[in-house]
């Protein structure tokens, strides 16, 4: 495999941690209860992909720190507990 190809370990230990990472953010970045979690941003100021965030607030939702919404007030997306369902 070239080299270019190969998993970096330090991308994959960043990327382990990137539920804490979001945890963190979302408990002092001014995120308000019930509101849409804004995947795009987050992973821009975290330097990562859309889809590792998503993947991420995935593993958050299953610890039922975010949850996900088919329909919510900002369409299909993960939303910070504690807002109205």
């Amino acid at each position: 495999m070239p080299t270019s190809l190969r998993p970096s370990p330090t991308r994959f230990a960043l990327d382990a941690l990137l539920p804490a990472q979001i945890r963190h953010r979302l408990a002092c970045g001014g995120y308000r209860p019930g509101q849409a979690l804004p995947a795009g941003l987050i992973a821009h100021r975290l330097k990562t992909t859309t889809a590792a965030v998503m993947a991420a607030l995935a593993e958050l939702a299953d610890k039922g720190d975010v949850e996900y919404r088919a329909s919510g007030e900002h369409g299909p997306a993960y939303y910070l507990l504690g807002g109205r369902r």
